[in-house]
């Protein structure tokens, strides 16, 4: 802008300065033709009578003085006039520049004011109203309609969105969010509203609804529009969504509050197994609360000591002797008592306290080991690994130094993963669990069979031990299906040279099963529930 406005301040300056000059010119000038003129008038006349005596010649002399008197004159008035209108057109083309610039830095200036406006009110990336746009439009339609306005709020989010950002990066997953956002746009038409918060995260905002029965299936229909399989990056990715619906006046009267309840549904939606969109109900509030105040208590457990461990032993098939333990965590609240681990464990990861509950079970399961007095025997305590620990790009920092501050054997160390972590990032989990190889640790692959892709990735993994599943285990019967399968997994990880251990055996007739197919090792009721540390020991002088 600076550059603009100096050629104007020049302008003005050369104006100004031109003025000055004429004026002080045609001072000059009508002072010369004043004094020229006196002379003329006086002194011609005395010259030429001295000069001509005849009259005739005297008046032929004096018309010519006359003449050349108007023409001289003519002159000086020209050159003043000329000099006057020079500096009039200059001024004029000085105005006009001037307003030519001025044009020009309105112009910027609006463009740069629409600029700002589009920064401060869309998203960059998808050209979609963002939160702040989204906001202002729900506020203001609650603060017009406080008596007869309807809102249907819809929060969702792409499911598993973090894989695709992990795998192919965030550039195709910025590809996947525009193509979403492309799809929607054309869709949603005012005065109803799509708008981005960012990440994966979107809004869709029905104003004036009808009624419930038909809002539902109309979200319905514009997710069947993005639940599909889209390709990126030259694979095929198949995408669902799940998604929270708050209703404006029943679920809240203003964007916060929407925005906070569609929020809980979307939490619930995704505790059901995503793909599904779930409407906010007032159960939720109270579910919200209660998980919170069980979040506040669960940061206080390890500075207050409520939690214990409690070991299953694993037995071994070959001679009913015990081979290991696995370390469950038990919590113990002083006033509410008993928690059960399903409880908070979830609720942990959530909330990204579990890597402390995790180092906690580690160090006190590595400082409980001498007391098992195992030395020299294959006797090895389990603990349990959550998948978001596992993702966790500083979990193999952690862990090593978990091992130098306890001082544990990790030979004697089993850590036990689920197959839903492993298959969430198939190849980043085999880079980690190489990782923890190295380190000397066994690797028991948890709940197996479960999941559908099992059998598909156990060549693949870096693994010593499956656990097959409690709810695989007490569905066996020698005449049911899955007493086949069972047969054909003991016999494929045998194969491939793993040990097979079985869970939740708790009668006669499953550990008589097990021990015919030849299963390893095995846990469960049928043995003995999890104790604390002193009644395993007793139960080991027992056997």
């Amino acid at each position: 802008m600076e550059n603009n406005k100096e050629p104007r301040m020049i302008n003005h300056k050369s104006t100004s300065f031109k003025k000055m000059n004429s004026i002080r010119t045609s001072t000059k000038i009508i002072g010369f033709y004043l004094v020229f003129g006196f002379a003329w008038i006086l002194l011609s006349d005395q010259i030429i009578l001295r000069l001509f005596t005849d009259q005739d010649t005297l008046n032929y002399v004096q018309s010519v003085k006359g003449i050349f008197y108007v023409l001289f004159t003519a002159l000086v008035f020209y050159g003043i006039i000329q000099k006057q209108l020079s500096l009039y057109v200059l001024t004029i083309l000085d105005l006009k520049n001037a307003y030519e610039e001025l044009d020009l830095g309105h112009r910027k200036s609006v463009d740069l004011e629409n600029k700002l406006f589009n920064l401060a009110y869309y998203d960059d990336l998808t050209g979609l109203p963002n939160k702040i746009l989204l906001e202002q439009t729900i506020n203001q339609y609650a603060s017009e309609h406080a008596n007869d306005g309807v809102i249907g709020f819809v929060y969702f989010d792409i499911d598993e969105f973090r894989n695709i950002n992990e795998v192919k990066g965030h550039s195709v997953g910025d590809q996947l969010i525009k193509e979403v956002a492309d799809s929607l746009k054309e869709a949603i038409k005012p005065p109803n509203m799509l708008a981005r918060l960012g990440g994966d995260e979107f809004i869709l905002a029905f104003f004036d609804m009808d009624d419930i029965e038909t809002f539902v299936p109309l979200v319905e229909s514009y997710f069947e529009m993005i639940r599909k399989t889209y390709i990126l990056d030259e694979d095929d990715f198949f995408i669902t969504f799940s998604a929270g619906v708050a209703l404006y006046p029943d679920h809240g009267t203003d964007y916060i509050t929407l925005m906070r309840h569609a929020d809980a549904a979307v939490s619930i939606a995704k505790s059901k197994g995503k793909d599904q969109i779930v409407i906010f109900d007032e159960e939720m509030v109270s579910m919200i609360k209660q998980q919170t105040e069980i979040l506040n208590q669960l940061r206080q457990a390890i500075p207050n000591n409520e939690f214990s461990l409690h070991y299953q032993p694993i037995i071994n098939l070959a001679d009913d002797k015990l081979s290991g333990v696995e370390a469950l965590i038990r919590w113990h609240h002083p006033v509410k008592g008993f928690i059960p681990p399903l409880e908070f464990i979830s609720l942990s990861e959530k909330n990204g306290y579990i890597k402390e509950i995790t180092e906690w079970v580690f160090k006190e399961a590595a400082s409980q080991y001498d007391a098992w007095n195992m030395k020299g025997k294959r006797f090895k305590i389990s603990i349990n690994i959550s998948a978001i620990m596992l993702m966790n790009d500083s979990f193999i920092p952690n862990l090593n130094k978990w091992v130098f501050e306890s001082k544990i054997d990790c030979s004697k160390v089993t850590l036990e993963i689920t197959e839903t972590a492993i298959i969430s990032d198939i190849e980043k989990s085999i880079h980690v669990l190489k990782q923890i190889k190295k380190m000397g640790f066994n690797i028991a692959l948890d709940d197996f069979g479960t999941g559908y892709s099992s059998l598909t990735y156990l060549q693949k993994l870096p693994i010593d031990i499956i656990k097959i599943d409690r709810t695989f285990i007490s569905n066996i019967h020698p005449d049911t299906e899955e007493f086949h399968v069972l047969k054909y997994m003991i016999d494929l990880a045998h194969h491939l040279k793993l040990v097979v251990v079985a869970e939740g055996i708790e009668n006669l007739e499953q550990y008589n099963m097990m021990k015919k197919y030849y299963v390893d090792f095995a846990q469960g009721y049928y043995f003995c529930k999890p104790m604390p540390q002193n009644r395993v020991l007793e139960y080991i002088k027992s056997l």
